[in-house]
């Protein structure tokens, strides 16, 4: 089967409203990973009736390297760590929890930008589905089904447009259900290949997303 390829983030979250179609007006819960999965949870919002709200997550990346990720963070407090690179890198305990708490320091700082009109709304016993533009590693996304566990939502849906075979694998196993319409075999792999026209989500692109959808005042 071939590869999917959408658009733009708007059409994928619109493919991917189309296949959660079995949530629609369930009283769910879309919380969407900034940037990148605004434009695709604001889609699913919309096309499933469904409350938005963002989620925050943050990669742990050490010093040397602010590009390479080895956890993550959320904004609950769940870390979430690759053992296998910590050890390649040689990072000591002391190294990995200031890493932690620079990373503690950038959710605080994002969550401040993006004040909600009505905040996130109680995801208790109720179904959540997370989304964002894509999975590769997964960590991020992985440490987020921990924050909304710890949430008590009754259900938990994973919706990505895209995502390699084994991280798909390693999420599906930690949630109730996921979707993802580009599931890829073979490497290398990127989010950007799903994609005609892609580029970073800026903040200043994510707060029009959502001044414009109602989610924050302008």
């Amino acid at each position: 089967m071939a590869d999917m390829m959408y658009r733009d983030r708007t059409e994928a979250g619109l493919v991917l409203a189309q296949r959660l179609a079995l949530y629609r007006n369930s009283g769910c819960v879309v919380l969407g990973l900034p940037n990148g999965g605004i434009p695709v949870g604001v889609e699913i919002a919309r096309g499933i009736s469904a409350d938005f709200s963002l989620l925050f997550v943050s990669k742990i990346t050490p010093r040397f390297n602010s590009e390479v990720g080895y956890g993550a963070v959320s904004e609950t407090g769940v870390v979430r760590l690759d053992s296998e690179m910590t050890k390649r890198w040689g990072l000591r305990p002391d190294e990995i929890e200031e890493d932690i708490r620079i990373a503690k320091r950038k959710i605080e700082a994002r969550k401040k930008s993006f004040l909600l009109t009505q905040g996130r709304p109680d995801v208790s016993r109720r179904t959540v589905i997370l989304t964002d533009d894509g999975l590769a590693g997964g960590y991020t996304m992985m440490t987020a089904v921990e924050a909304v566990k710890s949430l008590n939502a009754s259900a938990i849906v994973v919706a990505v447009p895209t995502a390699p075979r084994d991280t798909y694998d390693r999420v599906g196993a930690l949630v109730d259900d996921i979707v993802c319409p580009d599931v890829r075999d073979g490497f290398p792999f990127a989010v950007a290949d799903a994609y005609e026209r892609w580029h970073d989500v800026s903040l200043e692109e994510a707060i029009r997303i959502l001044q414009k959808e109602g989610y924050m005042k302008c």
